[in-house]
């Protein structure tokens, strides 16, 4: 993974640590790598980078933070995980990287094993393999619909579980979660008469409050079950760091879910280096590579000097929160509810306000409107989910 010491362009890399953070980055470093500082910098010298045991204490202490450059090169001296160390270190704009190069190797497994989603392109055409996951996730294996063993209508067969078949299982990643038994309301809205040459307007009604009370209204009860989605474990992998290291504002996370990041992190490092390597093969000489829209305007966020610093990185969680569900909408959805356990919306609003009665010091009443939770932030009250096993998560073949 190290390419050796970075051009010197006069900028340095911004880290979204504050300074009173740094002490425990620093910290983590020096009991990672495990190594006398004698040993490292002969290591680190075998790979052409030059420092001082000072500077390595300087590191360690948290008085000042290696460029990434100097702590991939220490992670590779070491042996231990870049992709941990610069999302500790707080290099966000090096994780966005990581992403796009864990899904173009899904998108590469997806072609060989002739996988793909059901997502269709704009005009209705067949999406190319990975624009096909984008609201279904995997369907198709070998080319055959995955039915999970129900047998295809008008089919002799029996359909495809492909759930024990080693050389799916060490390919995929199938995340689920429990939707609960719950009341849905169905609302019969009335009929639209086209007249030639004139124009009309629907307005679909988003909560029940909104609803036109003299219309037909049936309650259905929804039992319990549970959804899968299937990805191939790169993009899986990528989305769950995006999620887990880009939480939008508001996000609160679960019990060691912020735990589990940094070891995925850590676990996913061997896919993240064979992904590079894999993609520099490929890459013609001196071309550049383009990040996915969404992934250079989330790193056009973290370099904005035109917005205040501590608002840089909940701006560029919602770019990453909408390149993971344009990757794969209903993947980031078991994501987001696996890792948090209520959601935020960054520029987000309420969708209903009530009116309740406040009091101030004097203790005289008034009447002031008060927001209700966000619709998102309901959502893990009736769908749960669990983080996937990082083992299984990153074991491949």
């Amino acid at each position: 993974m190290y390419d050796g010491p970075a051009p010197k362009t006069g900028r340095r890399p911004a880290t979204f640590l504050t300074a009173n953070e740094w002490p425990e980055a620093g910290r983590w470093l020096e009991e990672s790598i495990g190594l006398r500082p004698t040993e490292l910098l002969e290591r680190l010298a075998d790979l052409d980078v030059s420092t001082s045991s000072n500077r390595l204490k300087s590191y360690f202490t948290g008085q000042r933070l290696p460029e990434p450059s100097t702590l991939q090169a220490i992670c590779e001296a070491a042996g231990i995980s870049y992709v941990e160390a610069v999302d500790r270190f707080g290099y966000y704009r090096e994780i966005v990287r990581f992403f796009d190069d864990l899904v173009w190797l899904g998108a590469q497994w997806l072609e060989e094993d002739d996988a793909r989603g059901g997502s269709l392109g704009p005009l209705g055409e067949e999406a190319p393999r990975l624009d096909s996951l984008r609201n279904t996730g995997v369907l198709y294996w070998k080319n055959e619909p995955i039915t999970w063993g129900r047998q295809m209508p008008r089919s002799d067969k029996p359909g495809l579980d492909p759930s024990n078949v080693p050389e799916f299982t060490n390919r995929y990643i199938v995340g689920s979660w429990r939707e609960l038994e719950h009341r849905n309301v169905s609302v019969e809205l009335p009929r639209i008469e086209a007249v030639p040459g004139e124009t009309f307007s629907l307005t679909v009604p988003g909560t029940l409050d909104r609803v036109d009370q003299s219309l037909k209204q049936e309650s259905l009860i929804v039992p319990e079950h549970i959804v899968l989605v299937v990805l191939p474990k790169p993009i899986g992998i990528a989305i769950l760091l995006a999620t887990l290291a880009f939480p939008r504002r508001g996000d609160g996370y679960k019990e060691d879910a912020l735990e589990y990041r940094f070891d995925l992190g850590k676990a996913a490092n061997g896919l993240v280096r064979e992904a590079k390597r894999l993609r520099a093969e490929l890459r013609a000489v001196g071309r550049p590579r383009n990040l996915h829209p969404l992934l250079q305007r989330t790193c056009d966020a973290l370099d904005d000097g035109r917005i205040p610093f501590n608002y840089r990185r909940a701006v560029a969680a919602e770019y990453v929160v909408m390149w993971a569900d344009a990757i794969c909408d209903r993947f980031t959805h078991y994501a987001r509810l696996a890792g948090f356990d209520f959601w935020g919306e960054a520029g987000g609003h309420s969708w209903t306000t009530t009116v309740v009665t406040q009091y101030n010091a004097r203790g005289m009443a008034r009447e002031v409107e008060m927001p209700r939770p966000s619709v998102f932030a309901m959502l893990p009250k009736t769908r749960l989910a669990d983080l996937p096993e990082i083992d299984v998560l990153t074991t491949h073949q």
